[in-house]
């Protein structure tokens, strides 16, 4: 049974069947070994939760190893249910992060063997048993073998979120506070021309357009609500890489540390072909952001949402420079929009040697099922690449809710996003805007190992709901 099956089968009966399959015996002793566990977990003095971490902290440590190095990780398993591990933006085989990935069962242990590529900033994290909504994730960092490091310090910040709550009734309403990520924001407004426009792309049914957005507790920037954890400690002058990874389940965040200006580098570890300064970053479900920031304006600030209630809730954190005393401060001033287009070049798209188009859209068959091209997972389409070609997939969102749409095992090129086409921006996550956006990515049939991967939404509402398919290699 696949992974995303199992899912599927404790959404339908309850529970999971064990499953335990053999793992081929490591080579050498692991680098790291890893304890998925029941864990309760403190994100402010006063509010403790439950949880499951790797090794008993969330987020978990940093995995940190050079471009090539072949890892060896252990997974021992102290949960009730099965687990595997997601090593989220590398290029791995499919028996190590796809549809042929074993199980561990609870009470066992599992090893995973794979060439840490390619570099940049990515993510481990849990699939089975609560898979981001539970602590199960971690930073894993592949350093480049040419790493220049021109910048004098480096951050790393895991967003979270605390105690998913799921509503039972859904909004059409646009509710977005200011602020509120332009990633999430309509692609086409609600007004009559609008609906009326829209028989191009097939009629949109209004009771597939409800919202049931996750609500939660608390936020956290590395498993600490803002106030609770240690701030970053600067001094004036430095040039600090922060390296920021959005480990939410089912949230777009928007951030901004005021007084400051990101010089974005990197997206999903991949460095862009134009680095762009803005006063603002945002990251979907799944993605990351690597950004440069000049420490030029002392004081003690709060590095956070542009959503007010979203740094009430903790979503932040506190940048102190050396000697500055006094409260941490906010202020509402980011403005510019992050739109993809903008990192990239201008080239066009060349020969392809396939056409995939994927509509994602609600399911009526639930209030949390989500379909692709009208079927949820695993009865979704597949999609067939050859080894060594370049196909294009055109993503159309026809649902209220924006999807993060991710590839195991591979990753991808942006090549046109709501209209605007682009070149050169490699991504293994990328957000469709809800209401008619449209995006296309070219799928490089690269990975030496070939094998079949998952294509999800990063959403875990959605892919839990069925909005996945495989992409397999023949």
């Amino acid at each position: 049974m696949n992974r995303i099956a199992m899912i599927a089968s404790l959404a339908a009966t309850g529970a999971l069947a064990s499953v335990d399959l053999p793992y081929a015996r490591a080579a050498r002793r692991p680098d790291v070994v890893l304890t998925a566990q029941e864990t309760s977990w403190e994100v402010r003095p006063g509010l403790v939760t439950r949880t499951r971490s790797y090794g008993g902290t969330v987020p978990a440590a940093p995995l940190r190893v050079r471009e090539g190095h072949r890892m060896v990780v252990e997974l021992r398993n102290r949960t009730r249910d099965p687990q595997t591990i997601s090593w989220h933006g590398m290029v791995v085989p499919d028996t190590v992060d796809g549809l042929h990935t074993p199980a561990v069962a609870p009470g066992a242990s599992g090893t995973y063997e794979f060439t840490a590529t390619p570099a940049g900033t990515r993510l481990y994290h849990s699939v089975e048993g609560g898979g981001m909504f539970s602590g199960l994730f971690g930073p894993l960092i592949v350093d480049a073998r040419d790493e220049r490091g021109d910048y004098d310090r480096e951050a790393v910040l895991l967003l979270h979120e605390f105690e998913p709550s799921i509503p039972a009734r859904g909004s059409m309403m646009d509710e977005r506070p200011p602020g509120s990520p332009t990633l999430s924001a309509p692609a086409m407004g609600m007004s009559g021309g609008a609906m009326g426009n829209m028989g191009g792309m097939g009629a949109m049914d209004m009771g597939g357009m409800l919202m049931y957005d996750a609500t939660y507790a608390v936020y956290a920037v590395n498993g600490k609500a803002l106030g609770a954890g240690d701030p970053i400690r600067v001094e004036r002058g430095e040039r600090v890489r922060f390296r920021i990874i959005n480990a939410s389940a089912t949230l777009t965040h928007r951030l901004a540390l005021p007084g400051h200006r990101f010089m974005v580098t990197h997206l999903d570890g991949n460095a862009v072909p134009v680095p762009h300064t803005l006063d603002a970053v945002e990251l979907g479900p799944g993605e990351r952001v690597d950004a440069l920031v000049t420490m030029d304006a002392p004081g003690v600030w709060v590095f956070g949402s542009t959503v007010e209630e979203a740094r009430r809730l903790g979503l932040g954190v506190v940048v102190a420079y050396d000697g500055a005393r006094g409260e941490a401060v906010w202020r509402d001033e980011p403005r510019d929009a992050f739109r993809y287009a903008d990192f990239g070049g201008r080239a066009s798209v060349g020969h392809v040697d396939g056409v995939y188009d994927l509509v994602l859209r609600q399911s009526p068959e639930g209030h949390n099922a989500w379909s692709i091209n009208g079927r949820r997972y695993p009865n979704t389409t597949r999609l067939y690449v050859r080894k060594g070609g370049t196909f294009l997939i055109r993503f159309s969102n026809l649902s209220m809710m924006e999807h993060p749409m991710h590839v195991l095992g591979n990753g991808f090129e942006l090549a046109m996003v709501d209209g605007v086409a682009t070149s050169g921006i490699r991504k293994d996550t990328v957000v469709v805007r809800p209401m008619m956006g449209r995006t296309n990515v070219l799928f490089r049939a690269d990975n030496p190992d070939g094998g079949e991967f998952l294509l999800m939404c990063h959403n875990w509402q959605h892919m839990e709901g069925g909005m996945a398919c495989v992409v397999a290699y023949v």
